[in-house]
């Protein structure tokens, strides 16, 4: 069995990634599961959140499996990640992705140097660590893709977002906005409705998996790595 470790900030990017995992997956055989990561000892650190979910059946008997991590805090992926470590290594894992949002520990200029930063006392083998920021915050992928937003509602257009908000998430780098998460909850409200991350999931329905792959991802260097790294590994 291929195993696979994600590790991110909290509910709403373990969310889309599973998402996305599924959807790149197609009939692929693949089993997510996910956890929650919180206090000091590994017992009370890990409780599962979510059993298992199924996604596709086995064709020739192989299987990939992703364990996702929900880490609780914008910085504590790496630290997390580092502690599990030892653990996946004996479990026979390959792979681990730490996903992180830049703000608001930094700005769009300190990217170069969180870049920099976030290898560091990381060990590489036997498992290969790589790191996915979302800069400035993963909200900016959503605002990216911007077809998503007739689903919420069909007045929130990008010319409606344009007239009103002055940016459009059609043209503009959305990762260079200072605060997504502020602006997707802005673009919404043209329409009466309204965005927080406790309640993301409907954004993360909404969003047209294909064109976050072929699109989206054009336009997003870490979300194309991120793709990148799931479709390598469930070899697809």
């Amino acid at each position: 069995m291929n195993k696979m470790a994600m590790f991110f900030e909290g509910r709403t990017e373990l969310e889309f990634s599973s998402k996305l995992i599924r959807e790149i997956a197609g009939r692929t055989a693949v089993t997510i599961e996910t956890r929650r990561l919180r206090g000091a000892t590994t017992h009370e650190r890990s409780s599962k959140l979510i059993t298992t979910i199924q996604a596709g059946a086995a064709r020739d008997g192989s299987e990939h499996f992703f364990l996702l991590f929900d880490c609780g805090g914008d910085t504590a992926a790496k630290t997390r990640m580092m502690t599990e470590y030892e653990n996946l290594a004996r479990s026979g894992y390959s792979r681990i992705i730490c996903q992180r949002d830049v703000a608001p520990d930094f700005t769009l200029a300190e990217v170069p140097k969180l870049e920099r930063s976030l290898p560091m006392f990381v060990r590489t083998k036997p498992i290969v660590v790589v790191f996915v920021l979302s800069i400035m915050e993963i909200e900016a992928w959503f605002l990216a893709e911007h077809t998503h937003f007739p689903r919420i509602h069909p007045a929130i257009t990008c010319g409606a977002i344009a007239a009103a908000l002055g940016f459009s998430p059609e043209v503009d780098d959305m990762q260079t906005r200072p605060l997504p998460a502020n602006d997707l909850n802005r673009c919404y409200l043209l329409a009466g409705k309204e965005y927080k991350k406790a309640g993301s999931q409907s954004t993360i329905d909404a969003l047209d998996y294909v064109t976050v792959y072929v699109e989206t991802s054009e336009r997003i260097p870490y979300l194309k790595r991120l793709c990148k790294e799931i479709s390598e590994f469930l070899g697809v």
